[in-house]
């Protein structure tokens, strides 16, 4: 199956919410908590699958963004990378998280992560940002920008860990930059007219 890092973990996701939807207590034992890290050290993992309740949204533009985002790195560097770069990211942006938050759910810092490293390997990839087309490390620097700001709000939302995730992606991006970057175009060289004229009388004579 093509992508299948990226729909397993969709598809995944998509039970969990499920299975909350009919359980709602299914989220007290997957979600991520700094009173109960030590307890449930696994919940650095499941965490990233639970999503709110409360707001449908929450895990629509995630699963939006999974699905857009993750399928063109999965495609650019395989299914195994792909997968090292989604868990190092959620864990990373759960432990940083845990510092400034009591709890936390989804799938966001470890889709950041996919971002920044597909703003690394493909910084002229065009997207679609506010309604306004632009390269991804453009975009990329936007989204960065406004989970900064958001760190100041007081919304529901770990910017902070967001950051995180974004900034563990950036970091795998650069280091798979040389295998998987962008290649650049080879530069046209243009003949002069002895070597015009070099190759004519090489090839052109007449028999």
């Amino acid at each position: 199956m093509k992508y299948r890092a990226t729909i397993s973990i969709f598809l995944l996701c998509i039970f969990v919410y499920v299975l909350e939807l009919v359980f709602p207590q299914t989220i007290n034992y997957l979600a991520l908590s700094s009173k109960n890290i030590l307890n449930a050290p696994w919940s650095l993992i499941t965490y990233m699958f639970v999503h709110s309740l409360n707001s449908l949204s929450h895990i629509f533009y995630n699963m939006f963004a999974l699905l857009l985002f993750g399928i063109i790195l999965e495609s650019v560097i395989g299914s195994k990378r792909f997968l090292m770069i989604y868990f190092a990211s959620g864990i990373a942006s759960g432990l940083v998280g845990l510092l400034f938050y009591s709890s936390i759910i989804g799938a966001s810092g470890a889709i950041f992560g996919i971002l920044g490293t597909l703003g690394i390997l493909r910084p002229r990839l065009v997207v679609w940002v506010m309604g306004i087309p632009m390269p991804m490390l453009v975009a990329l620097v936007i989204w960065a920008l406004l989970d900064f700001i958001g760190i100041f709000g007081s919304d529901n939302v770990a910017h902070l860990g967001h950051l995180a995730g974004l900034g563990t992606g950036v970091v795998y991006g650069f280091l798979l930059r040389p295998k998987y970057g962008e290649k650049k175009k080879p530069k046209i060289k243009i003949l002069s007219e002895d070597e015009i004229k070099k190759w004519e009388n090489e090839w052109m004579k007449s028999g």
